[in-house]
């Protein structure tokens, strides 16, 4: 199963993409924001934690999650 690290945002432009109507999902730390539907795994691009898992590679795309382990804000994985 292939595993992508997301790219980190800072909160300043969090907020912004926030008032410009953005939805920023929350993740909860132990739990990933949705699972299945697919092989691939991402995960936070600071700590490393699980924040989707085992799902379709178009899931990933236009995400932006709050990782619930370190509170970093995550985008668009990196692909290898």
């Amino acid at each position: 199963m292939p595993q992508f690290d997301m790219i980190l945002i800072s909160a300043e432009d969090a907020a912004d993409m926030e008032r410009r109507g953005a939805t920023i999902l929350a993740h909860v730390a132990g739990s990933a924001v949705k699972e299945g539907g697919g092989d691939e795994t991402y995960r936070c691009g600071g700590c490393r934690a699980r924040l989707l898992s085992s799902v379709a590679h178009h899931d990933a795309h236009g995400a932006i999650i709050r990782c619930g382990k370190c509170g970093r804000v995550n985008i668009e994985p990196h692909h290898h």
